[in-house]
């Protein structure tokens, strides 16, 4: 019996001994934990900071929780301008006269149109020199005919009165005409925006055009 007795003794010292060293060892990490603030798990997530959720860490941004940002979009004002200008000389028996077209962005309101909202500034010049100039007089007419526009469009016409400028002004080589058009922005159009004659991007501003006829233009 004394041997198995022994056996026994020396199971049970040994069995105590690596209690006390898993014991030990135990409590030298949970004091290193301690001194550091932190524990295995925190460690692991500052090493891998793409794996917090919703935090930035060391400029790690996770997208999923970027706050959405709308940026209301303006709408861009539209302007009421002039686009394109022509100028026709009718210079046959009778009929001698200028007629004007100004094609705007938008439909002009008819009611705005007065004989003060345009001039018409005709000068002469023969082998170079002016010899000669007239403020037309006329008025804005609906097309094809003489009476006066009564419904929005985006065609403004003006006719000239009949005047000896409309043959002098081709009649010789060494003659030509320059005529000055002003179109003020007493003009609307037909939601009320004034005309933007300068075309700066802005209601207001006076519109300026410089044609010429003749078979010596320079």
């Amino acid at each position: 019996m004394k041997p198995f007795f022994v056996v026994i003794m020396v199971f049970a010292v040994l069995s105590l001994f690596s209690f006390s060293a898993s014991f030990a060892a135990g409590r030298s990490v949970a004091g290193a934990s301690d001194a550091t603030g932190q524990s295995e798990g925190s460690l692991s997530e500052v090493a891998s900071p793409a794996s917090s959720k919703g935090s930035t860490l060391h400029g790690v941004d996770d997208e999923r929780f970027r706050p959405s940002i709308s940026v209301s979009k303006v709408k861009p004002e539209i302007v009421f301008q002039i686009v394109r200008e022509s100028l026709l000389t009718y210079s046959f028996p009778g009929s001698n006269y200028f007629m004007l077209n100004l094609h705007t962005t938008e439909k002009f309101d008819p009611s705005s149109l007065n004989p003060a909202s345009i001039s018409v500034n005709l000068k002469y010049f023969r082998n170079g020199k002016l010899t000669g100039q007239e403020l037309l007089k006329g008025k804005f007419v609906k097309a094809n005919s003489d009476n006066p526009p009564t419904t929005p469009s985006t065609i403004l016409r003006w006719k000239s009165d009949q005047t000896q400028w409309a043959t002098q002004c081709t009649n010789s080589t060494d003659c030509y005409c320059q005529i000055d058009v002003s179109v003020y922005d007493t003009l609307l159009s037909e939601e009320g925006a004034k005309l933007d004659g300068d075309r700066d991007g802005a209601p207001g501003g006076n519109y300026y055009h410089r044609f010429f006829r003749g078979m010596s233009t320079p």
